[in-house]
């Protein structure tokens, strides 16, 4: 029996050192490669996590299919599925990539698009909450912001394995073009820095544990449990919360699309707020769905009265959720 003190078990550590080695080949070898041929290799490695990755595919398919429901046939969830495989696949080789973007070069990788001209002073003067999702290129859409504005400052969420988490901090801090921080102490750090004129982002797509300062809103008709973090921060801050996706455009750059900013009251319901912000997403995740994160189990939470086939068959009930439903 293994003691305390004595740390991961040796398959665990070797495991470790092979993820490590293989992610440092990636760093050194990727910005050296034309990215027409890392996005071509990239695709093929998405085909093949499609066809290895049988826990993802189960949950993408259960979830376009609760989503879209006789609209869409198994075959077509299959292809859309590998779509989706093959967009995520190229977005982190893109990411991999990243230290080849220069700002003298940003019309070559990206364009801008404002909905509004307050969504254009919001990006490029900064002062704001910009949130966004596991859609398209996220990670080159504060990295592509960056090249033309100020620094982000971003929560970057700690790997098992600590050499990774250094990995992909030097990577998405890019010599100072982001701030990146962890977890523990965030909210104080954003909070302080949003009111010294700088602008944080934040993902508002995943799931949060519903008595971790969450609230409940609406995905494609089904209550999920999201963070609160881009809320709170703009309602106690004053700042505007921006909306921000990166498309893909038909040249092969990506539309680095800011939609209309809205300002939060000081007193505002939380849930409505996300909701907002979600409903601005939503429209578009349908336009490109292959671009979202299928493959993620949205629908952890079953609420009370659900109908069979409403959620997917991963759902289960909580009284933690369903409390929190209780008093949205």
């Amino acid at each position: 029996m293994k003691g305390a003190g004595e740390g991961p078990g040796r398959l665990l550590r070797l495991r470790f050192a092979l993820e490590h080695a293989v992610l440092r080949a990636a760093v050194a070898v990727i910005p050296r490669l034309p990215l027409g041929l890392v996005r071509m290799a990239a695709g093929v490695l998405g085909t093949v996590a499609w066809a290895v990755d049988g826990r993802g595919r189960a949950a993408g398919g259960m979830n376009l299919e609760v989503v879209y429901g006789e609209a869409m046939g198994e075959k077509e969830r299959g292809r859309l599925l590998r779509r989706c495989y093959r967009r995520f696949a190229t977005t982190f080789a893109e990411f991999f990539w990243s230290p080849r973007l220069t700002e003298e070069g940003f019309d070559r990788w990206f364009e801008f698009e404002w909905d509004t001209p307050e969504a254009e002073r919001a990006c490029l003067e900064g002062g704001c909450v910009f949130a966004t999702a596991h859609f398209g290129n996220f990670e080159w859409l504060s990295l592509g912001r960056a090249l033309r504005s100020s620094p982000c400052m971003i929560i970057a969420q700690d790997f098992k394995n600590p050499p990774l988490t250094e990995l992909f901090r030097a990577l998405r801090s890019q010599n100072g073009r982001q701030t990146i921080i962890p977890q523990e102490g965030a909210m104080l750090k954003l909070f302080k820095h949003l009111k010294r004129g700088g602008c944080a982002a934040a993902l508002v797509d995943l799931n949060v544990p519903p008595d971790q300062a969450a609230v409940p809103v609406r995905m494609f008709g089904r209550w999920v449990s999201i963070s609160v973090l881009h809320c709170a921060l703009a309602a106690r801050t004053g700042k505007p919360l921006v909306p921000a996706l990166a498309l893909p455009g038909k040249d092969g750059r990506w539309r680095l699309r800011f939609f209309e900013p809205f300002l939060v009251g000081a007193d505002e319901d939380y849930q409505v707020v996300a909701q907002r912000c979600w409903d601005v997403f939503e429209p578009v995740f349908r336009e490109y769905p292959e671009c979202w994160m299928w493959m993620y189990k949205h629908w952890r939470y079953l609420p009370p009265g659900a109908r069979e086939g409403e959620y997917p068959a991963y759902a289960n009930r909580s009284k933690k959720f369903d409390r929190l439903l209780a008093g949205r």
